[in-house]
């Protein structure tokens, strides 16, 4: 009924409008551009006209069109924080256009730097087009990306406020905005939803697309209602490159070194081209970029022993990488104005990433412990992962009288190949190896100390390969996961007034149909002789590695092990006739096919109350249809149907004060939702670990989307000559949060006859989370001498959650998974017309990555296997030591800081020298469980240094 009545008010509104509206045939228009003295494009300024018209805002071409003008003579007025206003009367006859050729100077001599350095350039941007829009939006600009070493976007978009990073072999690789898990947060190119390549998820994995292919970068913070309702956490826009009216040719190079595993190397190039043609009318833009990454990361990964409160393991993984991680994509775009209000543009962008790599583990396990084995391990991964994602849209802008039709078709694509494969050996060395965990040996409480029985000679040293057996080898995964989406929408927007205020009304349409498969499935080669006796490593040198790593950890643990290598051992279980095949072609447990349909609608209006109060509000309606086949265990078959329909309505709204010329007030309300994961919603099965007991997970095909109000107050003010401060709060109220249920059970189809702990995703309870955030950005160009090039960009927020009945094993209200409580950003910055140099300084606090603590346990018995009563094992009150904070807590990430630098010398003839430091503090990433001094993984990657050449035409203007 509320929704009835809020159409029919905005039906009202529109009618009213048109009654008033001054669409007359005998009325002209303003049309322009604003640049700076160096002819580059102003994007985000203010452009007002006395007698009073419709203010509006320069695109990012710096393009502006006032329609629907009434003859006469006004004075236009253009401002731009960094630059002193423009001031101009225009004559405007019927019928005709008048253009304006804006060209704004540095508010001050000291501001030169604004026109002839980069980022600066770049800082006034962000600046300018976060005060211009209508919702909360913050804005990385190319220049600002690229003045630190951001090998991909998470890395560029973890230097903003609030968001954190999940990190992935020592790059960004998903962005966690405002203490939200990556699945609440949506990701777009050009406004358009773009798919995951990873399997069975919705979030973007960042670390796909190189930093170097986009224009700009924009988180929306809020709702409104034409932005698709999925961003509970915000939405991630990327915006591609276009060609400006100044010719563009960019090349650059660069070559670095990491001092890890006797040293890796860096390499990357890339360039851009564009130019608009007849008369600026057609603009072609193409650009390309190639990144090599060689990584090696020293690892350990314990596993605590969950009983005890002063750090004891069960067992530790002795983990060394070799990672050869390349990235390589282009962009483009075409677009042609067909005439100063009306035009069309096709843009694309494609980037793929191959993250290749060998690992090796050894594994101690402790003989003393008797839920463990005094038996070590030794094994290796061959991967080969491969993932690519494209986007390409085809957009129209139509302005006409009062009057504003935009429109998109967009098809996106991503996709992942391959995987993981691997080698397994079996332990032929002494059964009765002394091996055992003794901490009176540990360097530190983060690096676990081990007897020096398991280091023995001969037949007692768990790190010699000759005291294994080749027993398995795997090829990486055969087969794709891929997600094709489909998107059309079309808006219609009228300007109108109402005495001397102005406001626009705009209805739309957006129709977006996704679809999703997994047929990955895999193989293994096993060999009848499971003991490993019949093929010893020591009996083949062939299959021996040149690998070294004589600095393993620091030297903690000594020199790495040898290893072996991955070709000569897939050549033998291929070749040998010792090993059978198992799995093969067909479906597997966990393939699915997943159709998403989301048919959207919206109405909202943008009102001047006053002089100084601006009023957005609408309403957004997504119908969603879900059809979903996945794998059927009666029939062995992908035959298992599911799915529905929904229908949500989604309000929102933004009032806007502005307390003075400088400073204005926001207050923002918006509805948004996070839809379910297709691994989450389907009923995909994973595969059965082993225990006792087993445990496996399944699919959900009822899980419904969980949904959140979210409220915000921002206070900003813009600081001169060139700066701007953020103060701000928001809240989150979430229903319906997807948790994981578990159920033992003995009866189950999928593992007949043993005792089973089966996960399965659901919505229950509610959760909340709040926080601040502050940021400060000013060119500190006011001080004398020297001093005057300084800068400081820096942000802090502070955030917490609470979380109702994420289990039902466990009483507590922890925090959301993925909020960290404090994160910050320090930046200063130093620029001269010649120099450039910026420091980022970046914390990301603790998190918890999964819940694991519960206040229930299952039924043991003293040597920890279970006791099952008719059937079923029962939960029992709770014997783990230390509570949520002890051995048994929940698993969380490491809290993270970590320090970049980079500096520029800008040469004659458009040359520049750069050089960088990645990591300079060589930060550990890892996970703990409950407490920090119970560690579970700790992994090193060194810094990286580079050095490069870039030339810019641009430079030359």
């Amino acid at each position: 009924m509320h929704t009835r009545r809020l159409i029919v008010l905005f039906l009202h509104l529109f009618f009213f409008s048109a009654l008033y509206a001054s669409a007359q045939s005998g009325n002209g228009s303003i049309t322009g551009q604003v640049k700076d003295v160096q002819s580059a494009a102003l994007a985000g300024a203010r452009v007002e006209v006395q007698p009073q018209l419709q203010p509006v805002v320069s695109s990012r071409e710096g393009l502006f069109t006032l329609v629907n003008v009434p003859p006469g003579t006004y004075t236009i007025t253009i401002s731009y924080v960094g630059f002193k206003p423009y001031s101009s009367a225009v004559t405007v006859a019927a019928g005709q256009t008048v253009n304006v050729q804006a060209v704004l100077q540095v508010a001050s001599a000291s501001e030169q730097v604004l026109v002839t350095a980069e980022r600066p350039h770049g800082e006034a941007e962000a600046i300018n087009r976060t005060l211009a829009a209508e919702n909360i939006l913050q804005v990385l600009p190319s220049e600002v990306i690229t003045s630190l070493p951001n090998a991909n976007i998470a890395d560029a978009l973890g230097r903003m406020p609030s968001v954190t990073l999940e990190r992935d072999e020592g790059e960004g690789k998903y962005v966690q905005i405002r203490g939200t898990e990556p699945r609440l947060s949506n990701t777009m190119v050009d406004g358009v939803t773009i798919p995951s390549p990873e399997t069975g998820v919705r979030q973007i994995k960042l670390d796909t697309i190189a930093s170097d292919l986009v224009d700009s970068v924009e988180i929306n913070k809020t709702l409104q209602a034409n932005i698709d309702a999925d961003g509970i956490g915000g939405s991630v826009n990327i915006v591609t490159k276009t060609a400006s009216s100044e010719p563009t040719i960019a090349l650059y190079g660069i070559v670095g070194h990491t001092p890890i595993i006797g040293g890796r190397t860096v390499d990357q190039g890339g360039g851009t081209i564009g130019r608009r043609f007849r008369n600026d009318k057609l603009g072609v833009l193409i650009g390309g970029t190639y990144d090599y990454n060689g990584r090696g990361i020293n690892d350990i990964e314990p596993v605590p022993t969950p009983s005890s409160l002063t750090p004891h393991y069960m067992s530790q993984d002795f983990r060394d990488y070799i990672y050869n991680r390349t990235r390589w994509g282009g962009t483009g775009s075409v677009d042609y104005r067909l005439n100063e209000a009306s035009s069309i543009a096709a843009r694309f962008l494609f980037s793929t990433f191959r993250n290749w790599g060998n690992k090796w583990v050894y594994t101690l396990n402790d003989g003393n412990d008797p839920k463990s084995t005094n038996i070590p391990g030794f094994g290796m991964d061959w991967r080969r992962p491969n993932m690519a994602i494209f986007s390409l849209s085809l957009r129209g802008s139509h302005v006409f009288a009062s009057n504003t039709i935009l429109w998109t078709a967009a098809v996106s694509r991503s996709r992942s190949l391959s995987g993981s494969g691997g080698a397994n050996f079996a332990w032929i060395g002494d059964p009765n190896i002394p091996c055992a965990n003794d901490q009176s040996r540990a360097t530190s409480v983060n690096r676990p100390g081990w007897s020096t029985g398991c280091f023995g000679t001969g037949q007692d040293n768990a790190f010699d390969k000759n005291n294994y057996g080749f027993i398995e080898y795997d090829p990486p995964t055969f087969g794709q996961s891929a997600q094709l989406n489909l998107t059309g929408s079309a808006s219609y927007s009228r300007l109108y007034h109402i005495g001397h205020r102005f406001g626009t009304f705009e209805f739309g349409a957006k129709i977006r149909n996704g679809h999703k498969f997994d047929d990955t499935y895999n193989e293994a080669y096993l060999a009848a002789d499971q003991s490993g006796a019949s093929d010893p490593v020591a009996k083949h040198p062939e299959w021996n590695s040149t690998f070294s790593d004589p600095d393993y950890y620091d030297g903690t643990y000594g020199k790495y092990p040898s290893v072996v290598d991955f070709g000569p051992l897939k050549a033998y279980a291929l070749g040998s006739g010792n090993f059978t095949l198992n799995g093969g072609p067909g479906l597997n447990d966990n393939n699915y096919d997943f159709v998403e349909r989301v048919t959207a609608g919206y109405l909202m209006n943008t009102i001047e109350l006053a002089s100084r109060v601006r009023l957005v509000t609408g309403v957004r309606f997504e119908a969603t249809h879900l059809a979903t086949l996945s794998f059927d265990g009666t029939t062995n078959a992908l035959s298992f149907k599911a799915g529905g329909d929904y229908l949500d309505v989604m309000p929102s709204g933004s009032l806007r004060f502005a307390l003075d010329k400088d400073s204005d007030l926001r207050l923002v309300y918006g509805r948004g939702l996070a839809r379910p994961d297709p691994q989450d919603v389907t009923a995909a099965v994973s595969q059965i670990v082993k225990g006792p007991p087993d445990t496996l997970s399944i699919g959900n095909p009822s899980l419904k989307a969980e949904y959140a109000n979210n409220y915000d107050v921002l206070y900003e003010r813009q600081l001169n000559p060139l700066g701007l401060i953020q103060a701000g709060y928001f809240y989150k109220a979430l229903s319906d949060p997807i948790v994981t249920k578990q159920t033992i059970t003995s009866n189950s189809q999928y593992d007949p006859g043993r005792l089973l702990i089966l996960t399965q995703p659901l919505n229950a309870g509610s959760a909340h989370v709040q926080g601040i955030e502050f940021g400060f950005q000013q060119r500190l160009s006011y001080l004398s001498s020297v001093f005057g090039g300084l800068g400081l960009s820096a942000n802090y927020s502070y955030t917490n959650s609470k979380a109702y009945d994420v289990d039902p094993l466990r009483t507590d209200s922890p925090a959301l998974l993925r909020q960290a409580p404090n994160t910050w950003n320090i930046s200063p910055t130093y620029d001269t017309r010649r120099f450039s140099m910026r420091v980022g300084m970046t914390f990301n606090d603790k998190m918890i990555y999964a819940y694991q603590y519960e206040n229930l346990a299952y039924a043991t018995d003293s040597n920890g296997n279970p006791i099952v009563v008719n059937g079923v094992q029962p939960t029992v009150p709770n014997p783990q030591v230390g509570g949520t904070a002890g051995p048994a807590g929940d698993n969380y990430l490491y809290a993270h800081y970590q320090l970049d630098a980079q500096a520029t010398y800008h040469l004659p003839w458009g040359f520049s020298v750069y050089a960088y430091g990645l990591n300079m503090n060589n930060e550990v990433f890892g996970f703990y469980q409950g407490s920090p001094q119970y560690v579970v993984q700790r992994e090193y990657y060194h810094p990286t240094y580079a050095a490069g050449l870039r030339w810019n035409l641009v430079r030359e203007r």
